[in-house]
């Protein structure tokens, strides 16, 4: 593919909080956009300072904003409201655009029916430095390049991209974090199980001891097994254990929120 083709201006942009340990490497690889917008939610590591170094190779490039969380969707639309071009490439704080990327998305926005795409975007997976090809973690594609008129963003957690048009995909990838650790994923684990039963419970969903007891078992069964997990070797079968973690604690923060919510009810009853 040739990058030599004139293309649309277009922003990269970043939301971030507490990722000093991969910031510089998300900002070296949007370095061939035309502006990059980072909204931080006031992270308390190195994290600002590394953005907004003076010397620093994107200096020219950044805008840099503070701005309290949001939630995921209202941190993405207040990010992308900030940007100054038609077309945004959102990539996130531990994840890289490979070279291959920024020649093919350059190329696909120079494209005239581009615009009347968004753009799927295939993200490789990793664990401890290895490539994981296998497992729920594949095929791993999010929709990261669009023409911002009529897009916005919605959902707690997984949030979605809402917009007019149809999607493509590109099979050239977004690196996500290369040395992915246990520590990491746990830390991310507590996180999002959290969004993700608060999400649950308010649709509806309820869980029992039952379901407790058999969410490790089933979550492990179908990332090894189902989706050939096997195949990633050691690191899939550590993955498919620490999914089945993830499944089991989403169901006991079900649980709680149950319990809670029951005893409430209770409390209100013996008030009135």
């Amino acid at each position: 593919m040739s990058t030599d083709v004139p293309h649309p201006p277009i922003s990269g942009v970043l939301i971030v909080k507490n990722e000093a340990a991969f910031i510089e490497r998300a900002l070296h690889s949007l370095l061939w956009c035309d502006e990059i917008v980072v909204v931080d939610a006031f992270s308390d590591d190195a994290t600002p300072n590394l953005c907004t170094h003076p010397q620093a190779p994107w200096a020219s490039k950044i805008r840099f904003v503070q701005k309290e969380w949001l939630g995921f969707s209202a941190q993405r639309n207040f990010a992308m409201n900030l940007t100054r071009n038609d077309w945004v490439f959102f990539l996130d704080g531990d994840e890289a655009c490979s070279a291959e990327l920024a020649s093919a998305i350059r190329d696909v926005i120079a494209e005239p029916e581009s615009k009347n795409f968004q753009y799927k975007i295939h993200r490789q997976e990793f664990f401890l430095n290895k490539p994981i090809r296998y497992g729920i973690w594949n095929p791993s594609y999010h929709i990261r390049l669009f023409r911002k008129e009529g897009v916005s963003f919605v959902g707690n957690v997984h949030e979605g991209v809402q917009s007019p048009y149809a999607t493509r995909s590109i099979d050239e990838p977004i690196i996500h974090v290369e040395d992915l650790r246990i520590e990491r994923f746990l830390s991310k684990l507590n996180h999002y199980t959290t969004l993700q039963a608060q999400n649950d419970f308010e649709r509806g969903v309820r869980t029992g001891f039952l379901r407790i007891f058999l969410s490790f078992p089933a979550m492990f069964y179908k990332n090894y097994v189902y989706y050939k997990a096997y195949r990633d070797g050691r690191e899939g079968f550590v993955i498919s254990i620490l999914e089945g973690i993830s499944r089991t604690v989403r169901h006991l923060k079900i649980w709680q929120l149950q319990s809670l919510a029951l005893r409430e009810g209770r409390k209100s009853g013996s008030q009135s």
